[in-house]
């Protein structure tokens, strides 16, 4: 019996680590931004804003997919549909980021950010007892860092490091408003979402 837990223990301690991966690297990637916003091109510093429209897409979406899934009372079909039409839904959203940036990377940016996600749920499977019970809690969880960096970034000095108001014109940013004024308050607020859901992913795991 021993024997069997000391050999679970480690693997459940793998499947944590791997599920914060891709949310560990995002943060890693917007923290190199931050410093050189052209480490990874031109595009870097509008690719993290972008990326903080579509997380908020993906938090506010989360709860009802989740909701969908354990209706346990409902048939697979009925759910199967209104997963559907809510990904329809969505999915005008990123049309509509893709036309307003005239590319479409914003649709590989939404690809991985779900990869980040779907990487955490497979990597530590759980009972499905308990399974809704962690996937809420860790969704109450990315609201609370998610307004935590969007306010953060409104209200707090945040550093310009490598984002410097001169450079700001040079970025190809294509509207008004707070992050395209101040983008370094974006990127920063995307570094703290990432590393402190990497570290949720980490603490939480298998826990319900």
């Amino acid at each position: 019996m021993k024997s069997h837990a000391v050999i679970a223990m480690p693997g459940r301690r793998a499947g944590r680590l791997l599920g914060a991966l891709p949310d560990a690297l995002t943060g890693i990637a917007c923290v190199v931004v931050w410093i050189a916003p052209f480490a990874f091109g031109q595009g870097a510093v509008k690719t993290v804003v972008l990326m903080m429209l579509m997380e908020f897409l993906l938090v506010h979406g989360t709860g009802f997919f989740t909701a969908i899934a354990f209706m346990d009372d409902m048939s697979r079909g009925k759910r199967l549909l209104m997963m559907l039409g809510l990904l329809a839904f969505y999915a005008t959203f990123i049309a509509a980021f893709a036309w307003m940036f005239r590319a479409w990377w914003p649709v590989w940016v939404f690809a991985w950010l779900v990869v980040a996600k779907a990487t955490w749920v497979f990597s530590t499977p759980v009972g499905r007892e308990q399974e809704m019970s962690r996937q809420m809690v860790t969704w109450a969880f990315s609201v609370v860092a998610y307004l935590a960096a969007v306010f953060g970034g409104v209200f707090l000095p945040v550093p310009e490091f490598g984002i410097t108001a001169d450079i700001v014109p040079t970025l190809g940013l294509p509207v008004g408003g707070e992050w395209v004024e101040r983008p370094h308050t974006a990127v920063a607020g995307m570094a703290f979402y990432y590393f402190a859901i990497a570290a949720f992913k980490i603490w939480r795991g298998g826990k319900p």
